[in-house]
């Protein structure tokens, strides 16, 4: 007998206590003019290094990749943070990802709300860096 592909599932993308959102906003108002591969495999390797503890850290901190770096451009209001990754050497337009993380998800109490509250600013960082807008998610998660 088969399996339910949906028991395959983790319990925490159904929990109600850990509702999380991806919405996509504005465009990038900084995007550089031209992009190279080399900077999109970047930025995916350092969004790939991004962990919980890191996506509360405060600025000055950042994650080198290559041609890029992830790095916190600040604290926003209730406690969320702007994340962006940024191409190496330019100066003036230079953000090809940008997300911002709501304060509501650092409350996340177990290891696998944390788990998913990375995954899914992960996944915010990537839909940026794909669509070139700018993303925000949002909790809470308790």
């Amino acid at each position: 007998m088969a399996e339910n592909p949906q028991s395959l599932e983790p319990k925490i993308l159904v929990d109600p206590n850990c509702t999380i959102t991806i919405a996509a906003g504005n465009n990038i108002p900084n995007y550089p003019s031209a992009v190279s591969n080399r900077n999109i495999v970047d930025a995916q390797n350092a969004i790939g290094r991004l962990t919980f503890a890191d996506i509360w850290r405060l600025p000055p901190w950042r994650i080198e990749e290559g041609t890029v770096r992830l790095d916190i451009q600040g604290a926003i209001a209730g406690g969320g943070r702007n994340w962006q990754v940024q191409i190496n050497g330019i100066n003036g337009n230079s953000t090809i990802s940008a997300t911002l993380v709501q304060g509501n998800l650092a409350t996340a109490s177990t290891t696998e709300r944390q788990q998913y509250v990375q995954r899914m600013v992960r996944r915010a960082l990537e839909d940026s860096l794909s669509t070139q807008k700018i993303t925000d998610v949002n909790g809470p998660c308790k």
